[in-house]
Parts: C-alpha cells; sequence; structure tokens
C-alpha cells in the first residue's frame, strides 16, 4: 500500500466555483470566503460612518456651496459602497473586486483633490475679502 503524503498547504479546486483551503481552515473544517472578518466588519463600520456623514449638517464642504456640497457626501457614499462590495465579495480575485478597489482609492483621491480645491477657494475669496 502506498504511503500518503502530508501537505502543509493545500488548494481545492472546484469546478463549479473556486475555493482556497489553507492548512488552518482545513483543520477548523472552514472555507475561506472574501476577505477576514476583521476587514468586513471595519467596511461595515466605514459605510455607517459615511451614512452619518451624509445626515451630518456639518461637513467639510458645507452643502450649500453649489455642486461641490453635495459631491463630497457622494463621493464617501460611493467609496464606503466599494469598499463594502470589495470586502465581502467572496473571490478577493476577480476583476470587478479589483476594479472596485481601484475605482474606491480614486474616489479618496477625488475626495482629497476636492477638499484641497474647495479650501484654497476659501481661503483665497478669506485673503480677498479680509485685505
Amino acid at each position: 500500500m502506498p504511503r500518503e503524503k502530508v501537505y502543509d498547504d493545500v488548494e481545492v479546486h472546484d469546478m463549479n466555483e473556486k475555493r482556497q483551503w489553507n492548512s488552518k481552515d482545513a483543520k477548523s473544517g472552514e472555507l475561506q470566503n472574501g476577505a477576514p472578518v476583521v476587514w468586513k466588519a471595519l467596511s461595515v463600520l466605514i459605510a455607517m460612518l459615511a451614512v452619518a456623514y451624509d445626515l451630518s449638517p456639518v461637513d467639510a464642504v458645507p452643502d450649500v456651496v453649489p455642486v461641490f456640497g453635495w459631491l463630497d457626501d457622494v463621493g464617501f457614499t460611493i467609496m464606503a459602497a466599494l469598499n463594502a462590495y470589495q470586502q465581502f465579495s467572496k473571490d478577493q480575485s476577480a476583476f470587478v473586486v479589483r476594479l472596485a478597489k481601484y475605482v474606491k482609492w480614486m474616489m479618496v483621491a477625488f475626495i482629497i483633490l476636492a477638499g484641497v480645491a474647495v479650501g484654497g477657494l476659501v481661503t483665497a475669496i478669506v485673503a480677498l475679502v479680509t485685505h
């Protein structure tokens, strides 16, 4: 009778679904689905903070400023939704998940640039008015 080899890390491929086992998960019998629980919990927290920011009367850019006032709210909400989608997706290597990741970081950069632009505009207006 041939001797069986024991491997520390095993990758199991199913024809219907991609699932990965590692040695720790194989011992406990749990499948690795998506991101770790910590990242999923953090994405839920970020989504809740984005909704709170949308409902809050205190904004980085006040809602009375035409266009820019709502763009920061929409930007935070889209970023939080993309982050949640990315973390809760079962197949982390899928094209759509990777695309969500890059769009999410572009939204973060857009929010920062919009904040800097509006801050610079407000600073310039205050400097012109006070001098």
